[in-house]
């Protein structure tokens, strides 16, 4: 039975053996599993880059390119530059005024003490009680509305400190002087006096200089020591012929 077996394989190998060989003569030999690409010889590149843009251009969806007309450089042109102009016109206008020191002021009027002393005040607007503040000179009597004009400040700090009960910090002032030569002989009777409201403007065409030429001088505010006279250590009236502190 064996043999007979092995008869039969035998065989059927002969038969297949030719067909093999001839399957193995005609198959191409394979030398590489490395996948082969296809590579195409032209390349289609937009003619415009949608990815690269110039300063200040901007690109619509079509690839189209528009110069910007939104930005602007800071601080050339758009809105501001009118009231820029106005404040600066304003600064150059307050800084021709020399801003003036109380010790200076009040130096000047004892300097001018041959011309006429002329009381002044202050009120709150829309008030009608006066508040003596103190005095002013001008060279010749010449200045009287000018030396308050441009002396308002010196003034107006000053009431503050006389007054700091009836004038409160954020108190809206006018100014004032009395007219009545009466008045000012009659000491304390503010009823007997009469007081004109200053015009702030007359201190705007001031000849140069004219800080020079008016004084002023508060009436003595012991607390503070503001336009004291002294003698010997110890405050005096003016009258005592103290000197100045």
């Amino acid at each position: 039975f064996l043999f007979v077996f092995i008869t039969m394989v035998a065989s059927n190998f002969l038969r297949m053996l030719p067909a093999s060989i001839c399957l193995i003569i005609t198959s191409p030999i394979v030398t590489s599993f490395t996948p082969q690409l296809s590579v195409p010889t032209t390349l289609n590149l937009p003619s415009t880059p949608s990815s690269i843009t110039r300063n200040n251009d901007v690109i619509n969806n079509n690839n189209n390119i528009h110069p910007s007309t939104t930005l602007s450089m800071a601080g050339f042109g758009g809105g501001g530059s009118a009231a820029s102009t106005k404040k600066n016109k304003k600064k150059k206008a307050t800084s021709k005024l020399v801003k003036l020191k109380a010790k200076s002021q009040w130096d000047r009027y004892n300097d001018l003490k041959k011309c006429a002393q002329i009381t002044v005040g202050v009120r709150i607007t829309d008030t009608e009680e006066w508040m003596e503040v103190g005095r002013v000179r001008s060279e010749n009597d010449e200045y009287t509305e000018v030396a308050i004009a441009r002396q308002r400040a010196l003034i107006a700090e000053h009431s503050k400190r006389l007054y700091p009960v009836q004038i409160p910090a954020n108190a809206v002032l006018e100014w004032g002087y009395v007219t009545d030569a009466e008045g000012e002989d009659d000491g304390d009777d503010d009823d007997s006096k009469t007081w004109t409201v200053l015009d702030k403007s007359k201190g705007d065409d001031a000849p140069k200089g004219i800080e020079k030429k008016i004084g002023f001088e508060g009436i003595s505010d012991k607390a503070s020591g503001f336009y004291c006279y002294y003698h010997e250590g110890r405050i005096v009236e003016k009258e005592e012929e103290g000197t100045g502190g």
